[in-house]
């Protein structure tokens, strides 16, 4: 035999009071994670949230000896979805968002004072049952549309099932407006059991689902920043923070990749430094020394092709690799640099002159064994008097130098 709505009262206190203690112990978990653990803005207002949501719980258990307590009830009840958006909205502050919080507000107050109207006016329990169930509906689709709109739900799980539980949400109070729509002809209905069925029980569960995506939402926040810091930690430690390329290590693992990929063209290696970088350092200050270092750096990126690798070796060293590269491609490459290097360097004041180490990458030879032939044709270089480039190869076991290059313009 159904249950009759005096059976159904019988257990009603039994069911307001389980809601409000399990809507509390949610609200506490919230409470407790957002002090033992990192949060972000937004989280405190899902928090407030929360607790409003078993405030109004509360409001809505005493109703029987309280009427009145049905005015603030049903405010904390139709507040609690643009609660969650405000707290959404402070999340991604950083996103471009739908509407704005003045649009918040005016979209709550007009559900809110539709209901209250009803309700001052004393109309037909009928009326307001339905005034609120079409303010509830409203509200949950605006929060639904909110969150829809967000650029960040395309990446995060936990933003799409918030969306889909809004829709969930305002499926509630529309099935509620059909069920009353049908009841039209009824005469007036009981009002406590529709509040237990029509608004505690749809909010409790649809507030526990919220607090498992509010910290499914910082959780994945926390991944992606320490993704980002892990990255920031990865560009310290590959790139030299002056010049802006790869240091030595990081230029070395490039290099050996690319030198010892199977069917790799012959490439080759070129060393270089800045004639004279002692005296600018010493005669000048260092800030012009990590000028001349930075424009050095900036002239040989703007020259080379997006396959080339170049990295800062030393102090004032830097090493290039020009896959698929000829001796002579690069000696075309060091006279580009220092012709460009000619034309910007109007802000330092002295000239600068670079000097060029240039070795073809023999087959099966190893990366540190090119180097070292480089390091020997720069040295070479230096001999020769500076501003050029030296072509260094390898005739059985020794080291060859080719005819050197000069490069740029005679140092006043």
């Amino acid at each position: 035999m159904p249950d009759s709505p005096a059976s159904f009262a019988l257990h009603l206190p039994t069911l307001m009071l389980m809601s409000v203690v399990v809507m509390s112990a949610a609200a506490a978990i919230m409470t407790i994670f957002g002090i033992s653990q990192r949060v972000y803005r937004g989280y405190w207002w899902w928090t407030g949230a929360m607790w409003l949501a078993a405030a109004g719980a509360v409001l809505h258990a005493v109703r029987g000896v309280w009427p009145e307590a049905v005015v603030p009830g049903i405010f904390l009840v139709l507040v609690w979805p643009m609660l969650i958006v405000t707290g959404v909205r402070r999340f991604f502050a950083r996103d471009r968002l739908f509407s704005s919080p003045a649009i918040d507000a005016t979209a709550f107050a007009l559900c809110y004072a539709a209901w209250l109207a009803c309700w001052v006016g004393d109309m037909p329990q009928l009326v307001r049952s339905t005034a609120f169930s079409l303010s509830s509906l409203l509200l949950y689709l605006y929060a639904a549309v909110f969150l829809y709109r967000i650029e960040e739900r395309r990446r995060s799980p936990a933003l799409k099932l918030l969306v889909l539980l809004m829709i969930a949400m305002a499926a509630v109070p529309l099935l509620r407006v059909v069920a009353l729509v049908g009841m039209a002809g009824a005469g007036d209905l009981p009002a406590r059991p529709l509040v237990a069925a029509g608004v505690v029980l749809p909010l409790l569960i649809g507030m526990l689902f919220t607090v498992y995506l509010c910290l499914v939402l910082t959780h994945e926040r926390t991944v992606r920043d320490l993704r980002e810091t892990q990255r920031q930690l990865r560009v310290l430690a590959d790139i030299d923070m002056l010049t802006q390329v790869p240091n030595r290590r990081h230029f070395e693992e490039l290099a050996t990749a690319i030198v010892g990929r199977s069917g790799a063209p012959s490439a080759v290696l070129v060393l270089f430094d800045i004639d004279h970088f002692k005296r600018i350092n010493d005669t000048l200050g260092h800030a012009v020394g990590d000028e001349a270092l930075r424009l050095v750096a900036r002239c040989t990126r703007e020259t080379l092709r997006t396959r080339d690798v170049m990295g800062r070796v030393g102090g004032d060293e830097f090493m290039l690799l020009l896959p698929g590269a000829s001796v002579d491609d690069a000696l075309l490459v060091a006279e580009r640099i220092t012709r460009r290097l000619d034309a910007q360097r109007s802000n330092l004041p002295l000239p600068l002159s670079l000097s060029f180490g240039v070795v073809q990458i023999e087959p099966s030879e190893a990366l540190e064994s090119a180097q070292h032939r480089a390091d020997q044709a720069l040295y070479e270089a230096k001999r020769q008097g500076r501003r050029r480039a030296v072509p260094a190869a390898l005739r059985g076991p020794d080291t060859v130098f080719g005819e050197s290059r000069s490069l740029g313009f005679e140092p006043q």
